[in-house]
């Protein structure tokens, strides 16, 4: 051991010493695994222990259960109320398909009477015009009648006056 003495050194053999002796001390101080520390129970006791907590298990499955059963029936109630909502909301969708329906054909009604109005209105300027140019044409043949017979008085006067000096030569 001599001969390793001079290889190791000193402050390492003086650590493996101390963490040695440190290890030792608590391998003593400290209980054994499995071992009670302090009052040591009674059979009795560990007996009552054990159907307290039998009992405490017990209730907790019951709390569970009645929690569990609770959460069912607002689920259920939850799928209810929502189907109640999807049914609204398919009255809904319907009654807005009608109101647009109802729209459609609203302004179809007003177009095709718009239509029919301008229609009218565009006859009735039709009407007018043949009317006022029926005027026009029966004016134009008056005129043309008037014309003439201004002609004709004109060719009466011109032979009248012809005449006229004619007969007071004679």
């Amino acid at each position: 051991m001599i001969r390793l003495r001079h290889l190791i050194p000193t402050a390492l053999l003086i650590n493996l010493s101390v963490a040695g002796a440190i290890v030792l001390s608590l391998a003593v101080s400290a209980p054994a695994q499995g071992r009670k520390v302090g009052k040591s129970e009674s059979k009795a006791e560990r007996k009552d222990k054990k159907e307290t907590e039998k009992v405490d298990l017990k209730d907790e499955k019951e709390r569970r259960k009645e929690d569990l059963k609770a959460l069912k029936e607002e689920r259920k109630e939850d799928r209810k109320d929502l189907k109640d909502v999807r049914k609204d909301l398919k009255e809904d969708r319907k009654d807005l398909k009608d109101v647009r329906k109802d729209l459609k054909e609203d302004r179809k009604a007003d177009l095709k009477d718009e239509k029919e109005g301008r229609k009218a209105r565009s006859e009735v300027v039709k009407e007018r015009r043949k009317e006022d140019l029926k005027a026009l044409k029966e004016e134009k043949k008056e005129d043309k009648k008037d014309l003439k017979e201004e002609r004709k008085d004109l060719k009466e006067d011109r032979k009248a006056r012809s005449k006229a000096p004619k007969e007071r030569k004679n």
